[in-house]
């Protein structure tokens, strides 16, 4: 089969859609399948490219916003003519110009969703945050009317709809008017057996952890750091450390935050690293926070579980082992938050903690999801 995957970011770029799209396409291409894919990108090239075995295409970004986007389309038009399958991880930026590309030369197209564009928009424009769900249940997105239209044409004009959950799916389905027909939910992967190696080369004994809480990700508004950080202010034990992992907008912010709140010497910056790397750092903390205002589906979550490591996550996160018992935060109060980083310092509730999160089973391979999405593209192939 010939598959054209369409995505915004790629790796190097931090971020779900960047390291989702570069794994499932590479796992396509290994499964005997011709794999392009396209991308914007700062650069035309990357060394990286030369690790993976299908195509690349970068569309550097230059100018203005409508000047991207045409670029894009016109590389998705001139590669779609002899692909059996278009597949787009991205419904705005990526999504318009495949929808596009694809209404002209008469090509069905697969779109999955994987985020929140306007509400991600709404909380960068230092809006009053909120969670997803109140986004759309207070008709927030009424402010952004035209690009809730554009999206939902992107969606509708869509052969079909993928979702890594089945609350946002639902929560689409409502407010996009998307009939349940089309669309279908194919669960992110759950960490295999290479992470399994890495574990027994980096985890130590939870008695026996690095004094550091650990955040990876973005820093962009809707990951809400500045409220882990407000929370680690009110922290008891002065010798933990707070380490901050990642790139993103909000970096300014968050450093000026934490010369105010006189934590220089208690958290600590790190750019965005090498994988290898990450999981060092992650199996040795003594526990992983994401304080997101939502967070859809983080992998990340399943990560610390694979290495044994107590994780504090956002209330409203659509993974499927919410309907297990374990500590949650929430995003909206910084009181709850630093009650919850406090709680863990007590050995036994954090030996508890530990206990309960190895009773939480959950199986879901790369090579099931790379079959649900081959089942999918011959489908409409």
């Amino acid at each position: 089969m010939r598959i054209l995957i369409a995505t915004g970011i790629f790796k190097p770029e931090p971020g779900g859609p960047a390291t989702y799209s570069a794994e499932l396409a590479k796992r396509l291409h290994t499964s005997g399948h011709n794999v392009a894919l396209i991308t914007y990108s700062n650069i035309a090239w990357h060394e990286l490219d030369m690790g993976y075995q299908f195509h690349i295409t970068r569309i550097v970004r230059s100018g203005g916003k409508l000047r991207n986007y045409f670029n894009y389309f016109r590389e998705v038009y001139r590669q779609m003519k002899d692909k059996d399958v278009i597949y787009t991880l991205d419904w705005f930026s990526a999504g318009l110009p495949v929808m596009i590309a694809a209404w002209l030369g008469k090509k069905k197209y697969i779109v999955r969703v994987g985020g929140g564009y306007i509400w991600e928009k709404y909380l960068a424009q230092g809006r009053p945050p909120i969670t997803l769900t109140e986004f759309y249940e207070r008709k927030k997105y009424r402010r952004y009317w035209i690009m809730f239209v554009l999206i939902r044409m992107v969606l509708h004009r869509a052969a079909h709809v993928v979702f890594n959950s089945d609350e946002q799916r639902e929560l689409y389905e409502k407010y996009y008017k998307l009939p349940p027909s089309k669309t279908s939910t194919i669960f992110n992967p759950v960490p295999e057996s290479k992470l399994g190696t890495l574990v027994k080369t980096y985890k130590n004994d939870y008695t026996n952890r690095d004094k550091e809480i650990v955040f990876v990700g973005r820093f962009i508004k809707m990951k809400n750091v500045e409220s882990a950080v407000k929370a680690f202010a009110k922290l008891t034990d002065p010798t933990f450390k707070l380490v901050l992992i990642g790139e993103g907008p909000t970096e300014p912010i968050l450093r000026n935050l934490v010369r105010e709140l006189r934590l220089e010497d208690r958290v600590e910056f790190i750019p965005t690293m090498a994988q290898k790397d990450l999981y060092r750092r992650i199996a040795n903390c003594s526990y992983f926070i994401l304080p997101s205002w939502t967070d859809i589906s983080p992998n990340q979550i399943y990560e610390c579980m694979a290495f044994g490591i107590p994780f504090l996550l956002t209330q409203e996160n659509y993974l499927s082992i919410n309907k297990y018992n374990f500590l949650k935060i929430d995003p909206k109060s910084v009181d709850d938050i630093a009650e919850k980083m406090n709680r863990l310092l007590d050995p036994k509730q954090y030996a508890a903690f530990v206990e309960s999160l190895s009773h939480i089973s959950v199986t879901n391979s790369w090579s099931h999801v790379v079959l649900e999405h081959l089942k999918l593209f011959h489908e409409y192939s």
